[in-house]
């Protein structure tokens, strides 16, 4: 989980996380949702939308510019995943 945090906009594979770990990637994979309730996927998005918030609050950077310090493909795919986690678009 630290990792994830302290990396939250860079790609991590799952082979990163179970060599830290020191368990095999199928493990991680049937564990993570058991201590979560969600998929490792998800759990990134919810990180990448939780920082955005903190950039939409402070920061003078435009939805796209956000978007892609973030780690999404661009502004629509953005928009698309902040209303599905939070119910509302990010303006």
């Amino acid at each position: 989980v630290e990792l994830l945090h302290d990396n939250w906009n860079k790609e991590i594979s799952i082979t990163d996380l179970s060599n830290v770990a020191q368990v095999h990637p199928k493990t991680i994979s049937k564990t993570f949702p058991h201590y979560f309730n969600c998929t490792l996927s998800e759990y990134r998005r919810r990180l990448k939308v939780e920082k955005s918030l903190s950039m939409i609050k402070h920061s003078k950077l435009s939805l796209t510019e956000i978007a892609f310090e973030c780690g999404f493909y661009d502004q629509s795919h953005f928009t698309g995943i902040f209303k599905q986690l939070t119910g509302f678009r990010p303006k």
